[in-house]
């Protein structure tokens, strides 16, 4: 995965190298920062629909975080425009831990961002993809080096419906799947059995408690009637669905069971070490997976 979310994320995944993109978060009802400071003010539509290159200065209005997970290095979190809906969601990416940070948020403060929060956030818009991202792979939209200001306010993140067929592991490169990346979602065309713990694109290296080698994997497949979703388990700080990690404890682990309900963040990945690519869904709570 990527940016380490891979995220252990970011595979959230292919890693991302630390190129010194970042970001930056204040702490809740803290204005004040180094970032990259004021841009156009406008909405994750509206960037998402219309691109800008990379470097451009944005700014968002009264956002709310859909999802958030840490590690030493990487902060990442998600938000969504007020109401959701297509094209709604986009990441923030903070780098306070790398070889080159210039993220003044720490791993706590990101860890206290919870989900509902409204906030305004101020960054440098970035399509990113690794130069060594195989074949078909896609970049991730997102927002780097951001100050994020509480605003004081919650709202309910709000999932849009979309069926599975359209969101399925298979559709990267489908034209139907882009108003969904980023986004947060529902999938409808349920329910959905986990099919597989031990899927190619999710599997990963890993190394045990007592120093031993070993394999781990990042999600699972699971399948309505003629689906295959690709679902994400890397929003670990607020999920407790898990999968045996090289010995690590897993109190809560993904076995063969079915869910009614699929909920989400959709994003574009790849796994760099078997040239996988996929689009996933991530759900980032317990409530999401029913």
């Amino acid at each position: 995965m990527r940016h380490g979310f891979a995220f252990v994320i970011l595979s959230l995944v292919a890693c991302r190298s630390d190129s010194g993109n970042g970001s930056q978060i204040d702490a809740p009802g803290n204005g004040s920062g180094s970032g990259s400071g004021s841009g156009m003010v406008t909405s994750i539509k509206t960037i998402r629909m219309n691109q800008p290159t990379n470097g451009t200065a944005v700014t968002l209005k009264s956002v709310v975080v859909t999802g958030h997970v840490s590690s030493k290095k990487y902060g990442h979190v998600w938000v969504q425009d007020m109401g959701g809906g297509q094209y709604s969601g986009i990441q923030l990416f903070c780098n306070y831990g790398g070889t080159h940070p210039n993220c003044t948020m720490t791993q706590q403060q990101i860890d206290a961002l919870a989900v509902g929060s409204v906030v305004d956030v101020s960054g440098m818009f970035s399509s990113f993809l690794l130069s060594t991202a195989p074949a078909g792979a896609q970049p991730n939209l997102e927002i780097d080096a951001p100050t994020i200001t509480a605003t004081g306010q919650t709202a309910t993140p709000m999932a849009v419906d979309v069926d599975a067929a359209t969101i399925a592991k298979a559709q990267l490169a489908s034209a139907a799947a882009d108003p969904y990346k980023g986004a947060y979602v529902h999938v409808t065309g349920g329910p959905f059995h986990v099919s597989t713990t031990t899927a190619a694109e999710f599997q990963a290296p890993c190394t045990g408690s007592n120093g031993s080698a070993g394999t781990t994997y990042n999600g699972f497949e699971a399948m309505s009637t003629s689906q295959t979703l690709a679902i994400g388990i890397n929003f670990y700080n607020t999920l407790t669905y898990c999968l045996p990690s090289c010995g690590y404890p897993c109190t809560n682990p993904i076995t063969n069971q079915t869910f009614t309900t699929v909920s989400g963040i959709v994003e574009p990945e790849y796994n760099g070490s078997n040239s996988q690519v996929y689009l996933q869904v991530s759900p980032p709570t317990d409530g999401d997976l029913h």
